[in-house]
Protein backbone atom coordinates (compact mmCIF):
# COMPACT_ATOMS: atom_id res chain seq x y z
CA UNK A 1 0.00 0.00 0.00
CA UNK A 2 1.25 3.61 -0.60
CA UNK A 3 2.59 6.20 1.87
CA UNK A 4 2.56 9.60 0.64
CA UNK A 5 2.92 11.75 3.47
CA UNK A 6 2.39 15.61 3.17
CA UNK A 7 5.03 17.55 3.89
CA UNK A 8 4.52 21.09 4.99
CA UNK A 9 6.56 24.56 4.67
CA UNK A 10 8.79 23.80 2.15
CA UNK A 11 7.73 26.72 0.24
CA UNK A 12 7.20 29.30 3.05
CA UNK A 13 10.11 31.07 4.48
CA UNK A 14 10.12 31.13 7.82
CA UNK A 15 11.66 33.26 10.11
CA UNK A 16 14.09 32.40 12.73
CA UNK A 17 12.39 33.88 16.13
CA UNK A 18 14.45 35.68 18.50
CA UNK A 19 15.56 38.97 17.91
CA UNK A 20 19.21 38.08 16.50
CA UNK A 21 21.80 40.41 16.54
CA UNK A 22 23.09 41.84 12.73
CA UNK A 23 27.26 40.20 12.43
CA UNK A 24 29.06 42.57 9.65
CA UNK A 25 32.45 41.84 8.72
CA UNK A 26 33.66 43.93 5.93
CA UNK A 27 30.41 45.20 4.88
CA UNK A 28 28.75 42.01 4.83
CA UNK A 29 25.89 41.27 6.71
CA UNK A 30 26.02 37.89 7.50
CA UNK A 31 22.56 37.03 8.87
CA UNK A 32 20.92 38.48 5.67
CA UNK A 33 23.50 36.98 3.09
CA UNK A 34 22.35 33.33 5.00
CA UNK A 35 18.68 33.91 4.77
CA UNK A 36 19.14 35.65 0.82
CA UNK A 37 20.86 31.89 -0.17
CA UNK A 38 18.29 30.62 2.14
CA UNK A 39 15.41 31.75 -0.14
CA UNK A 40 17.41 30.50 -3.08
CA UNK A 41 17.52 27.42 -1.87
CA UNK A 42 13.73 27.25 -1.09
CA UNK A 43 13.08 28.41 -4.88
CA UNK A 44 15.28 25.78 -6.54
CA UNK A 45 14.28 22.73 -4.59
CA UNK A 46 10.64 23.62 -5.33
CA UNK A 47 11.62 23.23 -8.76
CA UNK A 48 13.34 20.15 -8.24
CA UNK A 49 17.20 22.07 -8.95
CA UNK A 50 18.63 19.71 -6.26
CA UNK A 51 22.42 20.09 -6.54
CA UNK A 52 21.31 24.04 -6.73
CA UNK A 53 19.13 24.04 -4.11
CA UNK A 54 21.98 22.35 -1.34
CA UNK A 55 24.61 24.64 -2.49
CA UNK A 56 22.60 27.91 -2.05
CA UNK A 57 21.03 26.49 1.89
CA UNK A 58 25.12 25.10 2.55
CA UNK A 59 25.45 28.18 1.73
CA UNK A 60 23.73 29.67 4.19
CA UNK A 61 25.09 28.12 6.68
CA UNK A 62 28.39 29.32 6.10
CA UNK A 63 27.03 32.51 6.98
CA UNK A 64 24.88 31.70 9.85
CA UNK A 65 25.34 27.96 11.39
CA UNK A 66 22.55 28.60 13.30
CA UNK A 67 19.71 29.32 10.75
CA UNK A 68 17.24 26.34 11.69
CA UNK A 69 15.45 27.03 8.29
CA UNK A 70 18.45 26.17 6.35
CA UNK A 71 19.03 23.13 7.94
CA UNK A 72 15.27 22.36 8.32
CA UNK A 73 15.51 22.40 4.29
CA UNK A 74 18.77 20.33 3.98
CA UNK A 75 16.98 17.41 6.12
CA UNK A 76 14.03 17.46 3.99
CA UNK A 77 16.44 17.61 0.77
CA UNK A 78 18.93 14.79 2.00
CA UNK A 79 15.42 13.06 2.89
CA UNK A 80 13.56 12.96 -0.62
CA UNK A 81 17.62 11.86 -1.39
CA UNK A 82 17.45 8.78 0.48
CA UNK A 83 20.22 9.88 2.58
CA UNK A 84 18.48 9.17 6.01
CA UNK A 85 21.91 9.76 8.34
CA UNK A 86 22.35 13.05 6.93
CA UNK A 87 19.12 14.20 7.31
CA UNK A 88 18.48 13.30 10.59
CA UNK A 89 21.52 15.24 11.62
CA UNK A 90 20.31 18.59 10.07
CA UNK A 91 16.77 17.66 11.42
CA UNK A 92 17.92 17.52 14.87
CA UNK A 93 19.63 20.58 14.55
CA UNK A 94 17.09 22.62 13.01
CA UNK A 95 14.81 21.07 16.32
CA UNK A 96 17.56 22.37 18.31
CA UNK A 97 17.29 25.67 17.03
CA UNK A 98 13.47 26.00 16.11
CA UNK A 99 11.59 23.52 18.43
CA UNK A 100 8.57 25.52 18.74
CA UNK A 101 8.49 25.72 14.83
CA UNK A 102 5.27 23.12 13.82
CA UNK A 103 5.96 23.04 10.38
CA UNK A 104 9.24 21.95 11.21
CA UNK A 105 7.79 19.09 13.83
CA UNK A 106 5.34 17.70 11.18
CA UNK A 107 8.21 17.55 8.82
CA UNK A 108 10.52 15.89 11.24
CA UNK A 109 7.41 13.69 12.70
CA UNK A 110 7.39 12.64 8.67
CA UNK A 111 11.06 11.35 8.70
CA UNK A 112 10.66 9.80 11.86
CA UNK A 113 7.97 7.66 10.19
CA UNK A 114 9.23 7.00 7.42
CA UNK A 115 12.47 5.20 9.03
CA UNK A 116 10.73 3.12 11.73
CA UNK A 117 10.95 5.59 14.36
CA UNK A 118 7.07 5.42 14.74
CA UNK A 119 5.98 6.71 17.96
CA UNK A 120 8.69 9.51 18.30
CA UNK A 121 7.24 10.55 15.04
CA UNK A 122 3.21 10.64 16.11
CA UNK A 123 4.45 12.49 19.33
CA UNK A 124 5.79 15.18 16.81
CA UNK A 125 2.56 14.80 14.97
CA UNK A 126 0.51 15.33 18.53
CA UNK A 127 2.98 18.34 19.78
CA UNK A 128 1.91 19.98 16.11
CA UNK A 129 -2.07 19.08 16.90
CA UNK A 130 -1.45 20.80 20.46
CA UNK A 131 -0.30 24.17 18.42
CA UNK A 132 -3.56 26.15 18.04
CA UNK A 133 -2.08 28.98 15.72
CA UNK A 134 -1.34 25.90 13.38
CA UNK A 135 -3.67 25.79 10.77
CA UNK A 136 -2.79 22.65 8.14
CA UNK A 137 -4.51 20.08 10.75
CA UNK A 138 -5.88 18.15 8.67
CA UNK A 139 -2.61 17.51 6.89
CA UNK A 140 -1.42 16.63 10.12
CA UNK A 141 -3.88 14.11 11.00
CA UNK A 142 -3.60 12.82 7.41
CA UNK A 143 0.26 12.12 8.37
CA UNK A 144 -0.77 10.40 11.48
CA UNK A 145 -2.73 8.36 9.36
CA UNK A 146 0.32 7.48 6.72
CA UNK A 147 2.21 6.34 9.39
CA UNK A 148 -0.16 4.28 11.54
CA UNK A 149 -0.92 2.22 8.41
CA UNK A 150 2.85 2.01 8.38
CA UNK A 151 2.74 0.34 11.31
CA UNK A 152 -0.55 -1.95 10.22
CA UNK A 153 -2.74 -0.30 12.55
CA UNK A 154 -5.61 -0.03 9.27
CA UNK A 155 -8.18 0.73 11.96
CA UNK A 156 -6.57 4.03 13.61
CA UNK A 157 -5.22 4.89 9.83
CA UNK A 158 -8.91 4.58 8.70
CA UNK A 159 -10.25 7.40 12.06
CA UNK A 160 -7.32 9.23 11.52
CA UNK A 161 -7.83 9.97 7.58
CA UNK A 162 -12.07 10.62 8.08
CA UNK A 163 -10.58 13.30 11.17
CA UNK A 164 -8.45 14.62 8.15
CA UNK A 165 -11.18 14.95 5.46
CA UNK A 166 -13.69 17.09 8.32
CA UNK A 167 -10.41 19.46 8.34
CA UNK A 168 -9.39 19.46 4.70
CA UNK A 169 -11.71 17.39 1.91
CA UNK A 170 -8.97 17.86 -0.43
CA UNK A 171 -6.53 15.75 0.89
CA UNK A 172 -4.96 13.05 -1.74
CA UNK A 173 -3.61 10.39 0.54
CA UNK A 174 -6.57 10.29 3.25
CA UNK A 175 -8.74 9.86 0.04
CA UNK A 176 -6.77 7.64 -1.60
CA UNK A 177 -5.82 5.77 1.79
CA UNK A 178 -9.42 5.70 2.70
CA UNK A 179 -10.46 4.47 -0.80
CA UNK A 180 -8.12 1.05 -0.39
CA UNK A 181 -9.31 0.43 3.05
CA UNK A 182 -13.26 0.52 1.85
CA UNK A 183 -11.86 -1.98 -1.01
CA UNK A 184 -10.27 -4.09 1.28
CA UNK A 185 -13.31 -4.19 3.51
CA UNK A 186 -15.49 -4.62 0.03
CA UNK A 187 -17.46 -2.05 0.32
CA UNK A 188 -16.55 -1.23 -3.35
CA UNK A 189 -19.33 1.87 -3.13
CA UNK A 190 -17.65 3.82 -0.78
CA UNK A 191 -13.81 3.24 -2.49
CA UNK A 192 -15.10 3.92 -5.73
CA UNK A 193 -16.33 7.07 -4.25
CA UNK A 194 -13.34 8.09 -2.49
CA UNK A 195 -11.34 7.07 -5.42
CA UNK A 196 -13.34 9.04 -7.67
CA UNK A 197 -12.54 12.29 -5.47
CA UNK A 198 -9.04 11.28 -4.99
CA UNK A 199 -8.57 11.86 -9.16
CA UNK A 200 -11.03 14.66 -9.16
CA UNK A 201 -7.94 16.44 -6.90
CA UNK A 202 -4.71 14.84 -7.83
CA UNK A 203 -2.83 13.32 -10.74
CA UNK A 204 -3.10 9.49 -11.15
CA UNK A 205 -0.51 7.54 -9.94
CA UNK A 206 0.21 3.57 -10.04
CA UNK A 207 -1.49 3.22 -6.98
CA UNK A 208 -4.23 5.38 -8.00
CA UNK A 209 -4.60 2.95 -11.21
CA UNK A 210 -4.09 -0.19 -9.85
CA UNK A 211 -6.92 0.26 -7.04
CA UNK A 212 -9.13 1.47 -10.36
CA UNK A 213 -8.28 -1.45 -12.12
CA UNK A 214 -9.31 -3.77 -9.35
CA UNK A 215 -12.76 -2.00 -8.67
CA UNK A 216 -13.54 -2.53 -12.25
CA UNK A 217 -12.84 -5.79 -11.93
CA UNK A 218 -14.73 -6.30 -9.20
CA UNK A 219 -17.60 -4.79 -11.28
CA UNK A 220 -17.04 -7.14 -14.30
CA UNK A 221 -15.72 -4.03 -16.18
CA UNK A 222 -13.58 -6.24 -18.76
CA UNK A 223 -13.09 -3.42 -21.43
CA UNK A 224 -11.65 -1.19 -18.85
CA UNK A 225 -10.17 -3.24 -16.92
CA UNK A 226 -8.40 -3.56 -19.98
CA UNK A 227 -7.71 0.28 -20.62
CA UNK A 228 -6.64 0.58 -17.46
CA UNK A 229 -3.82 -1.98 -17.50
CA UNK A 230 -2.47 -0.71 -20.75
CA UNK A 231 -2.66 2.44 -19.22
CA UNK A 232 -0.34 0.50 -15.37
CA UNK A 233 1.96 -0.50 -18.30
CA UNK A 234 2.39 2.48 -20.14
CA UNK A 235 2.80 5.36 -18.12
CA UNK A 236 4.74 3.39 -14.67
CA UNK A 237 6.04 0.22 -16.40
CA UNK A 238 8.65 -0.43 -13.48
CA UNK A 239 6.21 -0.28 -10.64
CA UNK A 240 5.23 -3.01 -8.14
CA UNK A 241 1.57 -2.14 -9.64
CA UNK A 242 2.45 -3.19 -12.85
CA UNK A 243 4.70 -6.14 -11.53
CA UNK A 244 0.80 -7.36 -9.84
CA UNK A 245 -0.53 -6.89 -12.83
CA UNK A 246 1.64 -9.98 -13.90
CA UNK A 247 0.69 -12.03 -11.62
CA UNK A 248 -3.08 -11.25 -11.66
CA UNK A 249 -3.32 -12.14 -15.52
CA UNK A 250 -2.31 -15.79 -14.34
CA UNK A 251 -5.11 -16.13 -12.58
Amino acid sequence: MRIMFKITGLLILLVVSGCASKIEREGVDYKKASIANEELGVAYLARGKNKVAMNKLKKALEFDDENGNAHHYIAELYRRLGQNHLAKAHFEEAMNINEENSSLKNNYGIFLCGTGSYEKGLALFNKVLADPLYEDKGQAYENMGLCVEKQGNIQTAEKYYITALKFNWKLPSALLGLAQISFDKRNIKASTEYLKRHHKIARRTSQSIWLELLIARKKGFKGKVGSLALKLKSYFPDSKETRLLKKLKLR
